[in-house]
Parts: structure tokens; C-alpha cells; sequence
């Protein structure tokens, strides 16, 4: 029997592996997360039928921009599904009926 076959499979087994590798985090440490994003300056939602006339209502509450400071704006839009009827129980007779 002839080793290169064997040896070629371990060859590529270890290249494929080290290629798969992912790259260290930023701290050094395995367990490591990425710095949290800081809190919003403004949050709010609300529902209503008309989206455009919604969100210009949320926008009169947006407060100024400062000098010399990015923002990151995310405006989302969903449609929600109709809410089920929500069927009234019957009213308990009487006593004496």
C-alpha cells in the first residue's frame, strides 16, 4: 500500500482546517465581545393606518442635532396582521328564566 494517498488526505485536512480558522478577537480573548453600542438619544414607536403620516408625527419628537456629532437614523415599517374578532360569550341566562 502507498502512504501518499494517506498523506495527501492529512495534507489537506490540515490546510482546509487552518483556512477555516476565524480570526482572533479584538481583545485577545476567545470570549470577547464587541463593545456595546451606546443607548439611543431618541426611541419610539406607534401604530397607525397611514405609515407616512405616523412616523412625521414620531419626527416633530426627534430633539436637535449638536455640532460636530454623527447620528445613525433607522426608520422600519411594518405590516402588521389583521387582529382576530374576538368572539363575545354568550350571556349566562338568568335564574328564573
Amino acid at each position: 500500500m502507498s502512504r501518499y494517498p494517506l498523506a495527501l488526505t492529512l495534507l489537506l485536512a490540515s490546510l482546509s482546517a487552518q483556512a477555516c480558522e476565524l480570526p482572533p478577537s479584538p481583545a485577545g480573548r476567545p470570549d470577547a465581545r464587541p463593545p456595546a453600542l451606546p443607548a439611543p438619544l431618541y426611541h419610539a414607536s406607534k401604530l397607525g393606518q397611514d405609515p407616512q403620516a405616523t412616523a412625521q408625527a414620531l419626527f416633530k419628537n426627534i430633539p436637535p442635532a449638536e455640532a460636530d456629532k454623527r447620528y445613525e437614523v433607522v426608520v422600519s415599517v411594518r405590516e402588521l396582521p389583521p387582529q382576530p374578532i374576538r368572539i363575545q360569550p354568550a350571556a349566562a341566562p338568568l335564574k328564573g328564566q
